[in-house]
């Protein structure tokens, strides 16, 4: 155990997903309800890891602040997203640093972005409508050299499923639904 993860476990993972790659993929879902004004709550889905289901009893609420027009009683949907980039990310820093044998006493990343809001509103043509950026900083100590924390932390941006899926701009399609 190092860095509160079973090392023994991720290897393990790692040598049946190479005997068997149908195990490695995972999927993910989320439904978002609305409440009113800009408050909706998302609640898991069941998950699936190779050919098990996992159930997932959680829910969350989403909100603006009263400037958006919210009533700023949860944080908004950017935060979600630079929330779970971030922790995407330092679930990476955490199973690099194992696989690495660095033992980590601490961790923390701040992630920051913005957005033109002309652009969400249409209020001014040509104004963008996407996250200008995101900017991380990592916090770490450690028995890892300077060297050895940025080799982990690019590796950790490199193998983090919501970096890598935001810098390459993965495809979004959708559907509607009468109700």
């Amino acid at each position: 155990m190092r860095n509160g993860i079973p090392a023994a476990g991720l290897s393990e993972l790692a040598h049946e997903i190479q005997q068997n790659p149908a195990q490695g993929i995972a999927t993910y879902g989320v439904q978002v309800r609305w409440l009113s004004g800009t408050r909706s709550q998302a609640s898991a889905l069941p998950m699936k890891v190779g050919d098990q289901s996992v159930n997932r009893d959680f829910s969350w609420l989403i909100d603006e602040p009263k400037q958006l027009g919210g009533s700023n009683h949860a944080p908004n949907p950017q935060e979600y997203l630079l929330s779970g980039f971030g922790s995407c990310l330092m679930v990476a820093y955490l199973v690099g640093a194992t696989i690495m044998g660095l033992q980590l006493s601490q961790l923390e990343i701040e992630v920051r972005s913005g957005i033109d809001l002309a652009g969400f509103l249409s209020a001014r043509d040509g104004a963008p409508v996407p996250l200008q950026g995101i900017r991380y900083v990592v916090r770490v100590a450690g028995d890892g050299t300077p060297e050895q924390f940025e080799q982990l932390r690019q590796a950790a941006q490199a193998h983090s499923p919501n970096a890598m899926s935001l810098a390459t701009a993965v495809p979004v399609s959708g559907t509607l639904e009468l109700a």
